[in-house]
């Protein structure tokens, strides 16, 4: 049974970190090599997870090289730190992937938005590492 949960725990942790690495290695990619252009948040989507101060992700509309109009949303695992009004922010997106975005709000650099969630999903897993051999090491 220790050994079970040792694999269990050992599996989450190992794959969340590897995921945290690969989404920071994307996204920073994205920030070197994406095009920056003006947008504007048009929604503000809440963010549900239980109890706690309400946070959102924005929903942004941005005209790329192109001359189309995109509407897309970095994601809510990649929270811009915005205030609860919509308004005008930098859109990065990939050229080839108009919908793949980072947003920067103003003043701000778009690693805030890269970083913070990596931060957060590696903390988790390794918290995850630790508990898993915390219990096989008090299970044997």
């Amino acid at each position: 049974m220790p050994y079970l949960v040792l694999t269990i725990m050992a599996s989450l942790g190992v794959a969340g970190m590897a995921y945290a690495v690969f989404r920071l290695w994307r996204d920073l990619g994205l920030l070197r090599r994406g095009v920056r252009v003006p947008g504007e948040v048009v929604e503000l989507r809440p963010v549900t997870l239980g109890h706690g101060p309400r946070t959102y992700y924005p929903v942004v509309r941005y005209q790329p090289v192109d001359g189309s109009v995109v509407t897309a949303t970095p994601g809510r695992w990649r929270q811009t730190p915005l205030s609860t009004a919509p308004g005008p922010v930098t859109v990065v997106h990939e050229p080839t992937r108009p919908t793949r975005i980072l947003v920067e709000a103003p003043g701000q650099a778009g690693t805030s938005s890269v970083v913070v969630p990596f931060v957060s999903l590696l903390a988790v897993s390794v918290a995850v590492l630790v508990v898993g051999i915390v219990v096989f090491l008090s299970l044997s």
